[in-house]
C-alpha cells in the first residue's frame, strides 16, 4: 500500500512539472508580431508582455522539488496518522470510523488497533450501540475495554434489556465486577426473579456476592408460593449485609415451614444465626423432638418407704426461646426436683406403684419445668421404678434399740444402787453372808431361763428381724 502512494506521488509530481511549460535555450531575442527583430530598447517599453511567459530550469526544478516535498509530507502524514489497513478492515465490517478520529486517537497515544478491533467484534457479534469516541473516552479512563465489551456481549446475547455501554463502564470505574453483576441478572431471569443491574451493582457496592444472593432467593422461590411471598430480596439482602450466613438461614426457615411450626418468623432463624450458632443444627431439636432420661431420682413416700424412678422425657426447642432460654440440662434438672417432689407428696409407696404414670402426669404439667426454657416438654414417661429401704421400719428400729439402751442404763444404775444398799446392810449387819448367797442364786436361776426364753431381765426380746418390709 505505501508503494502503490509512493507511485502516486511520483505521477502527480510528473503533471506538475510538464504543466510548467517547455525549457528556454540560448539568448532571449525579443521579435515583433511579424517576427522580425526588435529594438531592445523597444522592449524594454513592455515589460509586462515580456514577463512569464517562460520558466527558467532552476525554477521548475525548485517547483518539483517543493511539489515532490509537500506530496511526501502528506503521504508520511497518512501512513504514521492513518492505519489505512485498519481503516479499510473496518469499513469491510461495516463499521464507519472518520479519519479525524485515527489522528486524535494517534495524538492522544490510544492504541488505534485494539479500539478498532473492538468495534468490529463487537459489530459482528451484534452490538451496534458502541461508538468510537465512548471507547476512546473509557479508556483514557483506564477501563478495562475488553472486559465490558465482552460482558455487553455476554449481555445482549441473553437478552438482557436496559443495558447501556455508558452504565457499564461507569460501574467499571466504581470497582464492581460487571461479569459478576451480569451473570447474577442472566441467572434472575432464567429463575424468574424480579431484579435489575442498579440494584445488584448496590449491593455489591455494600459488600454482598451477587451470586450468593440470586441463588439463596431461588431456593426460597422453589420452596413454595407462601415462602417465595415472604422472603423477597430486601429481607435477604437485610441478613446477608448483617453478616448471616443467608443460604443455612433460608434452609433452616424452609425446615421449619415443612415442618408445620407455627409461632416464628424469618427473623427469628435470622437472630439465632446471627448468634453464632449452627442455625440448622439449632432448630433440629424443634423439628425431631429430642427423647433424653433421667438418672434414678430418690424419693420418700409418706409411708417411709423410699422409692427410684427413671423417667424418659421428649423435648421440643422453642425457636423463639432458643436464644437466652435455659438449656436441656436445666430442663432435666427440674424434672427431677418435680419427680422427687410428687414422690414425696404420695400417701404411700404402693400409690405410686399401682399408677405410676400418675406422678409422670403431675410432673409433665406442672408450670415451673418451662418457664423461662428453651424447650417445651411434650411428655414424660416412666421407665423404672424401684423399691428401696423402709425407712420408716428403719427409724422404729433405732428408736426401739435406743430405748433398750436408755433402760439399760437405768438397771446398771439401779444395780448400783442395790450393791451400796448391800454393802451398807453388811456393815450394818442386817443381812448375813448366807442370806446374800441365796440372792445371787436366785439372780443366776432368773438369767439362764431368761437366755433360755430369748428375753432379758426386763422382758425384751433379744431376738431381732432381719429384714423389714411393708
Amino acid at each position: 500500500m505505501k508503494r502503490y502512494l509512493l507511485y502516486i506521488v511520483i505521477m502527480i509530481a510528473a503533471l506538475v512539472a510538464t504543466s510548467c511549460g517547455e525549457e528556454i535555450e540560448g539568448p532571449y531575442e525579443p521579435t515583433d508580431d511579424n517576427g522580425g527583430p526588435i529594438n531592445l530598447e523597444d522592449s524594454l517599453i513592455d515589460d509586462e508582455a515580456n514577463n512569464g511567459e517562460g520558466v527558467s530550469f532552476w525554477d521548475g526544478f525548485l517547483i518539483l522539488v517543493i511539489t515532490v516535498g509537500f506530496a511526501g509530507l502528506i503521504v508520511w502524514f497518512f501512513i504514521a496518522m492513518v492505519p489505512i489497513k485498519l481503516w479499510f478492515n473496518a469499513k469491510l465490517s461495516k463499521v464507519n470510523i472518520s479519519w479525524l478520529l485515527l489522528i486524535k486517537m494517534r495524538w492522544q497515544n490510544i492504541p488505534q488497533a485494539k479500539l478498532i478491533n473492538l468495534m468490529v467484534t463487537a459489530y459482528n457479534a451484534g452490538l451496534r450501540t458502541l461508538s468510537l469516541p465512548e471507547l476512546m473516552k473509557y479508556y483514557l479512563a483506564k477501563v478495562d475495554l475488553d472486559v465490558v465489551v465482552a460482558t455487553m456481549i455476554r449481555a445482549m446475547a441473553a437478552n438482557v434489556k436496559d443495558i447501556k455501554f455508558d452504565d457499564m463502564a461507569q460501574l467499571y470505574l466504581r470497582k464492581v465486577d460487571v461479569g459478576a453483576i451480569v451473570h447474577a441478572q442472566i441467572n434472575a431471569m432464567n429463575a424468574q426473579i424480579k431484579t435489575s443491574i442498579p440494584e445488584l451493582s448496590e449491593f455489591y457496592l455494600a459488600g454482598g456476592n451477587v451470586g450468593d444472593l440470586i441463588k439463596a432467593k431461588n431456593i426460597a422461590d422453589n420452596a413454595g408460593d407462601d415462602i417465595k411471598a415472604e422472603l423477597d430480596l430486601g429481607r435477604l439482602k437485610k441478613h446477608y449485609l448483617a453478616g448471616g450466613n443467608l443460604k443455612k438461614t433460608i434452609e433452616a426457615y424452609i425446615s421449619a415451614k415443612k415442618a408445620k411450626l407455627t409461632g416464628f418468623e424469618f427473623e427469628d432463624i435470622c437472630k439465632i444465626d446471627l448468634a453464632g450458632m449452627d442455625v440448622v443444627e439449632a432448630i433440629k431439636p424443634a423439628i425431631n423432638p429430642i427423647v433424653v432420661e433421667t438418672d434414678g431420682v430418690r424419693g420418700v413416700a409418706r409411708d417411709g418407704v423410699e422409692l427410684t424412678m427413671k423417667v424418659k422425657v421428649t423435648l421440643r426447642s422453642q425457636i423463639k426461646n432458643i436464644i437466652g432460654g435455659v438449656s436441656a440440662d436445666t430442663v432435666l434438672a427440674r424434672v427431677n426436683e418435680a419427680l422427687a417432689t410428687q414422690i414425696g407428696l404420695a400417701q404411700s409407696h404402693t400409690e405410686i406403684l399401682q399408677n405410676p404414670y400418675l406422678v409422670a402426669d403431675k410432673v409433665e404439667n406442672s408450670a415451673a419445668i418451662s418457664t423461662s426454657s428453651a424447650y417445651e416438654i411434650l411428655s414424660v414417661d416412666v421407665s423404672d421404678i424401684k423399691i428401696g429401704n423402709d425407712v420408716g421400719a428403719s427409724l422404729k428400729v433405732a428408736r426401739a434399740k435406743a430405748q433398750v439402751e436408755a433402760a439399760k442404763a437405768e438397771l446398771i444404775l439401779a444395780e448400783e444402787k442395790v450393791q451400796k444398799a448391800m454393802a451398807s446392810a453388811f456393815l450394818d449387819g442386817n443381812i448375813s453372808v448366807q442370806e446374800y448367797t441365796d440372792i445371787k442364786n436366785k439372780q443366776a436361776d432368773t438369767l439362764m431361763r431368761q437366755s433360755l426364753a430369748n428375753v432379758d431381765a426386763n422382758g425384751w426380746s433379744f431376738r431381732l428381724p432381719s429384714t423389714i418390709s411393708g
